[in-house]
């Protein structure tokens, strides 16, 4: 026979195991009653431990195993509304590829907007990175023109950062290369002329 050390402790984990085997027999239940049910579950697990209304919903389907009626059909619209919009951003990415030129290749004179930037590592040490989209609609992955900082020569410090440079127009002249994979994306290395465009 075991002894029981703790009293509170063990009435508290018998407690903790019952609800959890409610919570489940409920889950089970609602989820019988409606298979789709699964698609709800599953889209709010990833919104557990997080603030607002589907955080809120997260923590419902946690503890009683079932949303209601009014609850789940709050969380189904949104979930609608979320597919919705995705399928009409993806259709406009789409139509904004098919409309893209091919990346061009050689020494190329580019305007366009920046799209954002991010610093990397090389052999070297550390270097700011820009994906840049041509008035053309391709895309290209290089290096950030030095001459775009703006370097002040007194205090070492550049008057734009590389963080403030997404969506900001600039031209400049690189040599290009074509991506393998995608006709619509390339390379850019040896920047020079480059200059901000108002």
């Amino acid at each position: 026979m075991t002894a029981i050390m703790n009293a509170e402790a063990w009435l508290k984990g018998r407690d903790a195991a019952i609800k959890a085997n409610a919570s489940k027999g409920r889950n089970d239940r609602w989820i019988a009653a409606d298979e789709s049910r699964r698609e709800v579950e599953d889209f709010l697990f990833h919104w557990h431990n997080t603030d607002g209304f589907l955080g809120a919903m997260s923590e419902v389907m946690m503890e009683w195993g079932h949303l209601t009626e009014k609850q789940e059909a709050a969380v189904r619209k949104i979930m609608a509304d979320r597919k919705e919009r995705a399928e009409k951003r993806d259709a406009g990415r789409e139509a904004e590829r098919a409309a893209a030129a091919d990346c061009p290749e050689g020494r190329v004179v580019l305007t366009g907007v920046i799209i954002s930037t991010d610093q990397r590592e090389n052999a070297f040490g550390w270097t700011w990175k820009m994906l840049f989209k041509s008035d053309d609609g391709f895309k290209l992955w290089g290096t950030i023109p030095s001459s775009l900082f703006d370097w002040d020569g007194e205090t070492d410090f550049p008057h734009i950062r590389a963080d403030d440079m997404p969506g900001k127009r600039v031209t400049f002249t690189a040599t290009v290369t074509q991506s393998a994979d995608d006709e619509k994306f390339g390379f850019f290395k040896r920047p020079t002329k480059a200059e901000w465009v108002a």
